[in-house]
């Protein structure tokens, strides 16, 4: 059996580049495993039941080594535990093929790249983080690169958008739902809790 796996990491996203890379090879696939879950979940359902029906003779194809292992440890334990069931992997992207004697050198050393990566990208998003942090706490505000500000933090019922008070009446005496009101703000439900709580607190 030839197989191919495929992983993205939301429900919204699609497969599509996924399947052209793997469709371009013009192989004959007999069975798709496909998860919709991040790659750093080790239960991915799809995965697990690939692991479990592949056996020996077996052949499964995946796109990039970033689809198939959340890091290098489990890349490796991955791969491991199919190659020791008598199965082939080739990954696309980066030319692994479990069927030649240098696999597991490519394999240490992509992974490694990827992983580097991954958390090259995590730092950076925490170091941007607490930037946006250290400005809220300096101006009660954050700004954005392009320039616009957001999340101003509201502290007072001084502080709620203009027409809170009208919409709130309006919730109040029902001809609105809070799921209306919460649109009609252009906020959150979760944030028109709080600012509903605050304005009943400084009422």
């Amino acid at each position: 059996m030839i197989a191919k796996y495929l992983r993205v990491s939301t429900i919204k996203q699609e497969q599509t580049r996924q399947q052209y890379q793997l469709d371009k090879l013009g192989i004959k696939f007999n069975k798709i495993y496909e998860d919709k879950i991040t790659g750093s979940t080790k239960d991915r359902p799809a995965l697990s039941q690939m692991i479990l029906e592949l056996s020996e003779g077996d052949t499964v194809y995946c796109e990039s080594i970033s689809r198939l292992g959340r890091d290098l440890k489990d890349l490796i334990d991955i791969i491991d535990t199919l190659v020791k069931k008598g199965v082939r992997v080739v990954i696309v992207k980066e030319g692994i093929d479990t069927n030649s004697s240098t696999y597991k050198l490519l394999l240490a050393i992509f992974g490694g790249v990827a992983e580097m990566e991954r958390e090259t990208i995590q730092e950076r998003t925490q170091q941007s983080i607490n930037a946006l942090k250290e400005t809220r706490e300096e101006t009660g505000e954050i700004k954005t690169k392009s320039g616009k500000w957001f999340g101003r933090e509201i502290k007072t019922k001084n502080d709620l958008p203009k027409d809170f008070e009208k919409y709130y009446n309006k919730m109040i005496n029902k001809e609105i739902s809070k799921v209306e009101m919460a649109k009609l703000l252009g906020c959150g439900r979760a944030t028109l809790y709080r600012w509903i709580k605050l304005y009943q607190d400084r009422t």
